[in-house]
């Protein structure tokens, strides 16, 4: 496998077509067909098939094309790595939205002279998936899975609230507890975000009593889903201060032990010092989490 037949796939898969591909890429378009046939002979598959008006991936072969990107873009950034260094950072949704943008900021500042910082954001599998592929080089996420030949260091431990409307009955107490969370309707945001397991690691059997009604895919649709009065929710403190401030949403304790959710950074192991991910980290890791965030 090469890189002018991954280009060549993807190209095709961009623009629609083989001659459009050609175009894009300035060769003919025999040398795209080439190019694509070659790779489907060495992979052993099919991987275009045209529909009603473009060509797309064949539907057994579509999860190549996340990984045709991933080699394209290490490609891309491996060539320009002593002219233009580069330090990809991943973050899982929450993090990236609500914790991390000051921290990129005076990082990015302190250290522009080595490295430029580039975010990606996506779910906590999403993120540590990029991590394996090199697509990213520090990922922060929800938890982590101890892959082997990357390491993890917790980075900060944020608590988790429970957030309801402005007209809901709550809205004069603190703290509920887990009997009365339960008679409520869960909002759930993004799947496997680690809220379940730090549920079951902390409340034991009571966990179970607390299961999402609805997952709406995200926080910012469960914080829009709750203001309307739709149901209560678990998310990050983090995620809510700026509603909470504007009076759009309240928040309140789970009565018992804390919930505390850890933050991981992780990396490839072994880092050099001279390494852009290095340096990151240890800046990261140097930051007070309980400094005000602005």
């Amino acid at each position: 496998m090469n890189l002018n037949q991954v280009a060549a796939y993807v190209a095709v898969l961009d623009t629609g077509g083989f001659r459009a591909a050609a175009d894009r890429l300035g060769v003919t378009q025999g040398a795209v067909s080439q190019h694509v046939r070659r790779l489907e002979a060495e992979l052993g598959t099919s991987l275009i098939e045209r529909a009603s008006t473009r060509c797309v991936p064949v539907g057994a072969s579509a999860a190549f094309e996340r990984y045709a990107r991933a080699m394209l873009e290490l490609a891309d950034r491996a060539t320009r790595l002593f002219s233009d260094a580069e330090l990809v950072v991943g973050a899982a949704s929450n993090i990236g939205i609500y914790l991390l943008q000051p921290v990129i900021k005076s990082i990015g500042q302190a250290h522009a002279e080595r490295y430029r910082i580039r975010q990606r954001m996506g779910t906590n599998r999403e993120i540590l998936d990029d991590l394996g592929a090199g697509v990213v080089d520090v990922a922060l996420t929800e938890w982590w899975d101890r892959r082997p030949g990357f390491e993890a260091t917790p980075w900060r431990d944020e608590p988790l609230v429970v957030i309801v409307g402005p007209d809901h009955p709550w809205t004069a107490r603190t703290s509920v507890s887990v009997d009365e969370l339960a008679g409520q309707t869960l909002l759930g945001g993004e799947p496997a975000s680690g809220t379940g397991t730090l549920l079951q690691r902390t409340l034991g059997a009571d966990a179970a009593r607390l299961p999402a009604a609805v997952n709406l895919g995200s926080t910012a649709a469960v914080k829009t889903a709750v203001q309307a009065g739709l149901g209560v929710s678990l998310v990050l403190g983090a995620a809510a201060e700026a509603e909470v401030a504007a009076g759009r949403l309240h928040t309140l304790a789970l009565d018992g032990p804390e919930l505390r959710k850890t933050i991981w950074v992780s990396h490839r192991r072994a880092l050099v010092d001279a390494d852009p991910a290095a340096a990151f980290r240890g800046a990261l890791l140097a930051i007070d989490p309980s400094a005000p965030r602005t």
